[in-house]
């Protein structure tokens, strides 16, 4: 999510970010991270950096472009969970080809490297 100004609507939020704001918090799926004096004011509006810092979202600001970007969220800062690939075909082992998507609905962990 990129952000031109730190006070978003919540809905902005719910849509950049997957959160959807509850009473109990931020919640994901299953999860739900209390925000306190964080939570979206009578007006709706939110401090998005706050609240993405409140929940665990990386944020990083460039000063002088004045944005920010949020998320998207991680497992201990090393692996992310909501992303996904793109689709592609290489060879496996017996040269045979061999598609991302066969392995849809699996945790998989990509690794690549590049000798530069």
């Amino acid at each position: 999510m990129i952000l031109t100004e730190k006070t978003v609507s919540r809905t902005e939020f719910e849509v950049g970010t997957g959160w959807q704001l509850k009473p109990e918090g931020a919640c994901k799926g299953t999860a739900c991270v209390p925000l306190f004096d964080r939570a979206p004011g009578s007006s709706g509006q939110l401090d998005a950096v706050a609240v993405a810092d409140a929940i665990g979202l990386p944020v990083v600001h460039d000063e002088d472009h004045g944005v920010w970007a949020v998320g998207p969220e991680s497992i201990g800062s090393r692996a992310l969970v909501s992303a996904e690939d793109a689709d592609f075909e290489l060879p496996d082992l017996d040269g045979k080809p061999f598609r991302l998507s066969s392995l849809r609905g699996r945790k998989v962990v990509v690794y690549a490297w590049a000798p530069y």
